[in-house]
């Protein structure tokens, strides 16, 4: 249902000796569009609910190259199980698209550093706002 756009600002210090985007910058990205759309769901309290990235798979389309325009990063929940979530992104760099990825993320009891199941208020907004890939 929700999908967040997420502007995030491209830095000079993230290019690499080829005068692109470092791929792994892509993945600090990806986490500030993630960490924004949980404050936006309200979900940002990690002593509610801890969640790790467990897996994360990256498509890198096409170079990001520096400049003063921010990225827009859609970010939406795609998949609401037990103990894990996925959220996918794509990264739109001056209207392309750079990257999309998928990162599962898991639940996990802060207390016992153990996965758990989705508490139930937390899964009731990632499910009002799952939203189904293009």
């Amino acid at each position: 249902m929700t999908v967040f756009d997420i502007e995030v600002a491209k830095r000079f210090k993230d290019l690499d000796p080829y005068d692109h985007v470092s791929n792994a910058v892509v993945v600090d990205y990806l986490m500030e569009a993630r960490v924004r759309a949980f404050r936006l769901l309200n979900l940002e309290d990690r002593g509610i609910i801890g969640q790790v990235v467990a897996r994360q798979e990256i498509n890198y389309r096409r170079p990001i190259l520096f400049g003063l325009e921010p990225l827009v990063v859609k970010t939406w929940i795609s998949h609401v199980g037990r103990s894990s979530f996925s959220m996918e992104s794509e990264v739109w760099d001056e209207g392309h698209l750079a990257a999309d990825a998928k990162t599962v993320m898991v639940c996990f009891d802060v207390q016992s550093r153990e996965s758990r199941e989705i508490p139930g208020e937390f899964r009731r907004v990632l499910e009002a706002n799952l939203h189904a890939s293009s």
